[in-house]
């Protein structure tokens, strides 16, 4: 089989040359020599932003963690659980970026969240807190980052306050976190870049309180996914504070695992789509749901079957739903993107897609009032 880390391009020898090529032989050898020193040199690179050895979906769990809470007041955001891919410093930005997406109505390839942003210290492309923000630009949403850069330090009481807000507003976030008892920063950037160890998608809040309310309590319960399975999480906010010594040193988040960042919050909450059209909120829900193929490593995609969900629809009033399979094309609104038109008979109206879209794609809906 090779070498799995190069690329195919450099797995075969150029066409039409003899085999025993002195001097493509030569080519050939150095380059799998420099690819596989480069791993050597560098053994947790490849390995930092998954969940450690010894931490699984089941440890997160523990003690009730993943168990439905019974309080008065909630708003789940629309999505779906399951698992990142691991390979190249793990996609764990991009599959975060992925699932909170759903919730707006669109599914984006792991891939395809790293092929629109710039390398910013990680693996390639993988997603940080550095570049992730021209991720999402460049894939159209529409979103608020919580501004770490600016705001003093510790930001803890003002980052659970943004989150709660973004959430209660049916938000998605993709929050980044750490590990209990792993060094910080990764990579060797400079604080405030690497203070964190994992992106996850946070998708619902409960509260024994309204969720107008927008003091932060400490029973106050956020949910999310852990990228490595098909659990929710719920962590009561008193519980999410960790504590950091400095660079070079250890995060400690007491009796969990992990913990949000300290002094430094760090999290995108997608509002949307970034254009002026007024659109219907809208959620999609994909079949098959739990792993997408890893084309990074050679699986082939996937076909996806979507259904949309509209909400706060106007009773009475027509509807035109929009599909656009890529990122270039969305947000187009002509008529060769458009899928249907529909009268509404209540607030809500599900669309089956009879077309289905392959999970390498960006594929993008909206459902807009004509």
């Amino acid at each position: 089989e090779g070498f799995p880390f190069l690329r195919k391009s450099q797995q075969k020898l150029p066409p039409n040359r003899a085999p025993f090529n002195t001097a493509v032989t030569l080519t050939y050898i150095f380059t799998m020599f420099r690819s596989t020193l480069s791993l050597l040199l560098l053994p947790a690179v490849s390995a930092l932003l998954k969940m450690p050895s010894g931490i699984t979906e089941e440890t997160l769990c523990d003690g009730g963690l993943c168990d439905d809470r019974d309080l008065p007041y909630s708003n789940l955001i629309p999505s779906q659980p399951g698992y990142q891919w691991n390979d190249a410093g793990g996609y764990c930005g991009s599959w975060a970026t992925q699932r909170a997406v759903l919730s707006k109505g669109a599914w984006i390839s792991q891939q395809q969240v790293r092929d629109h942003t710039s390398p910013c210290g990680g693996n390639d492309n993988e997603i940080l807190s550095c570049n992730i923000d021209e991720a999402w630009t460049n894939l159209k949403l529409d979103y608020d980052g919580f501004d770490f850069k600016s705001l003093e330090t510790p930001q803890t009481d003002g980052y659970k306050s943004w989150l709660k807000a973004q959430l209660a507003q049916g938000n998605a976030v993709a929050w980044m976190i750490l590990w209990s008892g792993q060094t910080y920063p990764i990579y060797d950037l400079t604080p405030p870049s690497g203070m964190y160890g994992h992106v996850e998608p946070v998708i619902g809040i409960q509260s024994n309180h309204p969720l107008n309310d927008t003091t932060v309590y400490d029973d106050d319960v956020i949910l999310h996914y852990t990228d490595g399975g098909v659990n929710t999480v719920h962590r009561e906010m008193s519980t999410l504070s960790g504590e950091w010594g400095g660079p070079g040193e250890k995060a400690d988040c007491g009796d969990y695992s992990y913990c949000i960042g300290n002094p430094w919050g760090f999290g995108w909450a997608v509002k949307g789509f970034a254009d002026d059209v007024v659109a219907a909120p809208a959620s999609l829900h994909i079949s098959p749901w739990m792993k997408e193929p890893d084309t990074r490593s050679g699986e082939d995609p996937d076909e996806i079957q979507g259904t949309l969900t509209a909400t706060d629809l106007e009773e009475g009033a027509t509807y035109a739903i929009y599909r656009w399979d890529s990122v270039k094309e969305a947000l187009t609104y002509s008529d060769e993107y458009k899928k249907t038109t529909f009268k509404a008979t209540s607030d809500t109206y599900e669309y089956v897609d009879d077309k289905s879209f392959q999970s390498d794609s960006a594929t993008y809906y909206r459902v807009v009032k004509q």
